[in-house]
């Protein structure tokens, strides 16, 4: 890499200066009568007699406990004086507009402390479509429900809320001349529910949740912050002790009891949840608006079971905006039969542009169907006049799994992939108009969570220093599943180059070239995995070092060290190097032959070599699952002893697809193809020339997996683009070797786009165990 001409630092600009916790607890309103008993009973009967009022007495306690959480999350009240926080408190307990809640004997009151501001804001709605045309008729009936702007906090109260009707089953809700809410109604029956999607697993959740079942006492906890009790201690709080914010202002009393599945369930494989309505939550006929309040305290227990709110100092909760809610009544004359059981498909879920779950949600009683909402959704929103950008947020808001303060986190790694650069890299992101910037993958291609070391306050590119950042590894990766088990160089690559990526652009790379399109592409490297790891469900720490900085005319170039950590131990070491290009610098690259159109082996022959074979890539055993599939679409050309050593070589041969996955992935506004897929695809070309050949079973293709010990290296020199036509993946087997101890297969190769050779990789090297190979090669 020395005729790149890395000379050293340059500084330019810097960055910114158990299932179920607890039992339900019953409030006897009178002591039980204990039973009474003949002096003929043996000693047994004085013991159950104790044991009886041993029990009250634990019922008495558990009681008084409850009693006292609920306490803690209510606002003082009006003989207590207001409470010392912002004008939320005034919504969160507007006086009037209280509703019935389940008490812990499963009594009904009005507690206004209880109400949350959209249930006040929705009964001004209704009250005044009611007092404009009366109830609304029995039978069924649909509505829309559009929020336009979150609760103010400028202490104002319900007394500034202006509700009018807008027609026969419509009315909207101002606050201070502004559109808070409006709601359009008419009548006709349930639609049906949507078609079944195509699972969905690029969500990962900021925290692992260790419960995901909450009864009413955690319910009770959430609603008086205690999160870490009930979630697990990584939903806990920051670093100065504080609890989290607003999160459980207004309770979970709508709430018995709520079931959480995270990612990988549900309809669209991002979260599933089943809750069951508290006693008297809705009384009487059963109206829409009675029913959402119920869905968003349901979404509220996801958001936090996630961990949602660890990503936004002193959060607080409220209805998604500008995004039509499309409710179904089955029919709003009868009242409900039993508790209410709600089911909820998560549609979405993100932290872009911030914290939010959306869900299809339905909505039963004993008696069938009750109602069916569609695009329910919450969002949480960080306290009004706070700093996102890293270093700016009042307060530690982030910690690691390990327990270490977080520099930038989740939300940062997001809107770096696909939201707003300001929340990363401060202000001085706006100084470009351009869409396209640097970014991190998006989606499941992500494979960055937080910055854990903070850059140096003297700013620019000081060579030598040492980043750490994290990423959690899923329990069940995407890349593992789909590469039958063992984990692809695609997540060694991707795990190490997006965080050197990302430190270089956080030191100041990503503010270069203001006004102009600058975006990244990794240029080469060498990496050596040092053993196997099982990864999955734990935390992997990137220590990325800068090695030099070189800015040239349209360009940046970085060199990086790097060392991929799990529980102290290191597993796998590389170096690498980052390019930032301005559009015309990029579009002057010539491939890996100065231009030169140089042809695959296999197709420089004038005459095809002895033993060639075609093959389509969808026979036999597949090389790849899922978005590992590669190879799919390919027509395959075999030489079994032909190739640069006689070992063997392989031609794949596909089209390049517009809508190819990756894509949509890999960047925002810049799509290109990551070169790990390409380094991915001849992996899949050597498995499956040594399937073909017979060199492997089927059993033993399953676990092939990449060589402790031998030193991969690759070289970037182009692009694949979704308006290419055509990609080649060509490879040479070198080495080839059979022992006691198992089969070792070390390949080379090279990809073309429209016949440029644009990557070469030395050292596919390969491994499996004797009891996986074919009897043959046994």
């Amino acid at each position: 890499m020395d005729e790149l001409g890395f000379d050293g630092p340059s500084p330019r600009h810097r960055w910114w200066p158990e299932e179920g916790i607890g039992t339900r607890v019953t409030t006897a309103t009178s002591p039980p009568t204990l039973p009474t008993r003949s002096d003929a009973e043996d000693v047994t009967g004085l013991v159950d007699l104790i044991c009886s009022g041993h029990r009250i007495t634990l019922q008495a306690h558990q009681a008084l406990q409850t009693w006292l959480l609920r306490r803690t999350t209510r606002a003082a009240g009006p003989a207590d004086g207001p409470a010392a926080d912002t004008g939320w408190n005034r919504w969160a307990h507007p006086a009037g507009a209280g509703h019935r809640t389940a008490a812990a004997d499963g009594a009904t009151d009005v507690d206004p402390a209880d109400v949350d501001p959209e249930t006040a804001v929705l009964s001004a709605g209704v009250r005044a479509l009611q007092q404009s045309h009366g109830a609304p008729p029995p039978g069924p009936r649909r509505a829309s429900l559009t929020w336009h702007q979150e609760f103010p906090f400028d202490g104002t109260g319900p007394d500034a809320l202006t509700a009018t009707c807008t027609g026969a089953d419509s009315f909207a809700v101002w606050s201070r001349g502004r559109l808070v809410v409006e709601a359009h109604g008419t009548t006709g029956p349930m639609p049906a529910p949507s078609e079944t999607a195509r699972p969905n697993d690029s969500w990962r959740p900021p925290a692992r949740a260790v419960r995901h079942r909450v009864d009413r006492v955690g319910l009770d906890l959430l609603a008086a912050g205690r999160l870490a009790d009930v979630f697990g201690p990584e939903h806990g709080a920051g670093s100065s002790g504080e609890t989290t914010g607003q999160v459980g202002t207004g309770g979970y009393r709508l709430l018995a009891e709520v079931a959480v599945s995270g990612p990988g369930a549900g309809r669209f494989g991002l979260g599933h949840l089943v809750a069951t309505a508290a006693p008297g939550a809705v009384e009487g006929p059963v109206g829409w608006a009675e029913l959402l309040p119920l869905v968003w305290q349901a979404l509220r227990v996801h958001a936090l079971h996630d961990g949602l709110h660890l990503c936004l100092p002193r959060p607080y909760f409220h209805p998604v905006t500008d995004a039509p809610t499309r409710i179904s009544v089955a029919d709003t004359g009868r009242a409900a039969v039993g508790p209410l059981r709600l089911e909820a498909d998560v549609t979405r879920i993100g932290l872009v542009p911030r914290p939010h779950v959306v869900a299809e949600v339905r909505i039963s009683d004993e008696e069938g169907a009750v109602a069916h909402v569609r695009e329910a959704g919450v969002a949480l929103r960080e306290a009004p006049g706070t700093d996102l950008v890293p270093g700016k947020a009042a307060g530690a808001v982030r910690r690691s799994p390990g327990g270490e303060s977080a520099f930038a986190h989740e939300l940062h790694m997001a809107h770096a992939a696909d939201g707003d650069l300001t929340i990363v890299y401060g202000p001085a992101a706006l100084t470009s108009a351009e869409r396209v910037r640097p970014r991190l993958p998006r989606g499941g291609m992500l494979m960055l969570d937080r910055l854990l070391s903070a850059p140096d306050a003297r700013g620019g590119y000081p060579v030598g220093s040492t980043h750490l950042t994290e990423y959690d590894v899923p329990e069940d990766p995407w890349y593992l599943r789909d590469n039958g088990g063992t984990l692809p160089w695609l997540f060694y690559l991707e795990s190490a180059l997006q965080a050197s990526a990302f430190v270089g652009a956080a030191l100041g790379a990503s503010l270069e070239h203001p006004g102009e399109d600058f975006t990244v592409r990794n240029l080469e490297g060498h990496a050596r995995l040092l053993h196997p790891v099982d990864l999955r469900g734990r935390t992997v720490r990137q220590h990325t070092t800068l090695l030099s900085h070189t800015p040239m005319p349209g360009a940046v170039l970085q060199r990086y060290g790097y060392e991929l950590v799990v529980d102290g131990e290191v597993f796998h070491r590389g170096e690498t190097v980052h390019g930032f290009f301005t559009r015309p610098v990029l579009d002057q690259q010539q491939g890996l032959d100065g231009g030169r159109r140089v042809p695959p082996w296999l197709e420089s022959a004038a005459t095809p070599p002895p033993g060639a074979r075609q093959l389509d890539a969808g026979s036999g055993a597949p090389v790849g699952h899922g978005r590992l599939a590669l190879l799919a679409g390919a027509t395959c050309t075999l030489v079994p002893e032909g190739g640069r050593h006689g070992l063997g070589c392989l031609l794949a041969t596909r089209p390049v697809e517009s809508d190819d996955w990756y894509f949509s992935r890999h960047f925002l506004h810049d799509p290109v193809m990551p070169g790990s897929c390409g380094v991915e695809m001849l992996c899949q070309a050597v498995k499956f020339f040594l399937l073909h050949t017979r060199s492997v079973s089927e059993e033993a293709l399953r676990a092939l997996a990449p060589m402790p010990g031998v030193p991969l290296r690759w070289t970037y020199r182009g692009q694949i683009l979704p308006h290419h036509a055509q990609t080649q993946a060509e490879v040479h087997l070198r080495e080839v070797q059979r022992d006691g101890t198992g089969l070792t297969v070390v390949a080379d190769g090279s990809v073309w786009c429209d016949g440029l050779r644009i990557y070469e990789v030395d050292s596919l090297a390969f491994r499996t165990s004797p009891r996986r190979t074919t009897k043959e090669a046994a």
